[in-house]
């Protein structure tokens, strides 16, 4: 019965701290530039965010990289028009 009390203790406790990680993450707001052309090389396009808001005396960097993947090109298909047998 105490190793049940201890896993519903360690449960809770991983629950908060993952909360406290969530929140974390949104003490820091950024503003950020477009998408930039793909690399090729790496295959990833990046922009870069310049610090907008700090929140609860946060820790946040002036301004931050991000990347992607590339997405694929597809071509559009044509859409069937919708409607009866009409020749």
């Amino acid at each position: 019965m105490q190793h049940r009390g201890f896993l519903l203790l360690a449960l809770f406790t991983l629950l908060a701290l993952t909360t406290a990680v969530a929140k974390k993450k949104a003490d820091c707001k950024y503003k950020f530039e477009s998408w930039g052309a793909c690399d090729g090389g790496t295959g990833t396009k990046a922009r870069q965010g310049t610090l907008k808001k700090a929140r609860y005396n946060a820790q946040c960097q002036e301004t931050i990289r991000v990347t992607k993947p590339c997405t694929p090109k597809t071509k559009a298909k044509a859409k069937a028009k919708k409607g009866k047998g009409k020749d």
